[in-house]
């Protein structure tokens, strides 16, 4: 597996795209914490922790994660994101969102408010209105939620809503094609069998995409879903995404004490 410039880029991305399609719990009162890990092709690429706290109609998360293994050695990678808002008729709606990482030497960042409609972008590093090619119509930008928030509802919704999703610097949604019941096994979960609902999606790309971007960007994927231990809310488990140099795998597992 040949990687150059564009293809670390590319691989940033679906690491980024893995750690915003985060746990999604509805509490009155709720503390969480778990694990992720990315793939490729069996290679880890990265690991994370995501903190969830939930408190009457509030939300916040706090996501912390780094490149490891043989990908730490290609490109030292690391992620932060924040995401927090209201809960209402229980779904996710976002107030702030920022998401700030760092490659090597090289740093940027996004910090969206979500507050009013449309969403503006607060500070950008580099910024994206800078960029012609990322231009969005500002109808396009109602009703929309930050890349976290939306997976959240989408599996809220145990998979049955297209959800609108703005990272700042391009549109889409998110649309489910078909779901199943499925049985998953895998050691890394630490679990034999897991009952989870198979969800394949496509991404549709509405706005604020480069061309290199289009012909580059996988979409369409599968996002496993199941039901938190203690509640009774759905959360991802399991994403999978073809790409060019094989299968990205997405892991997300509750941090048990």
């Amino acid at each position: 597996m040949r990687l150059n410039k564009n293809s670390l880029y590319s691989l940033i991305t679906l690491i980024t795209l893995c750690f915003s399609y985060c746990s999604c719990l509805i509490s009155s009162h709720l503390s969480e914490n778990f694990f992720i890990y990315s793939y490729l092709r069996g290679i880890s690429l990265a690991e994370g922790n995501l903190n969830l706290k939930l408190k009457r109609s509030k939300y916040s998360l706090t996501l912390d994660a780094k490149s490891t293994g043989v990908f730490s050695f290609v490109l030292d990678w690391s992620q932060i994101i924040k995401s927090y808002g209201e809960i209402e008729e229980k779904k996710f709606k976002s107030f702030r969102y920022r998401s700030s990482d760092s490659r090597g030497k090289k740093k940027g960042h996004i910090e969206i408010d979500f507050s009013n409609k449309p969403p503006n972008i607060i500070s950008a590093q580099p910024d994206p209105g800078e960029d012609k090619r990322r231009f969005i119509n500002t109808g396009f930008l109602l009703d929309v939620n930050d890349p976290a928030a939306g997976i959240f509802n989408l599996a809220l919704a145990e998979c049955e809503n297209t959800v609108k999703i703005f990272d700042g610097k391009r549109r889409y949604n998110i649309k489910v094609l078909k779901k199943e019941n499925s049985i998953l096994k895998n050691s890394v979960l630490g679990e034999k069998n897991i009952n989870a609902i198979n969800c394949s999606y496509e991404i549709e790309r509405i706005a604020g995409y480069t061309k290199k971007e289009l012909e580059k960007f996988p979409y369409k994927g599968n996002l496993w879903i199941k039901k938190h231990e203690k509640l009774s809310f759905y959360y991802p488990v399991k994403i999978k995404i073809k790409t060019k140099w094989g299968y990205f795998l997405c892991l997300i597992k509750e941090r048990r004490v």
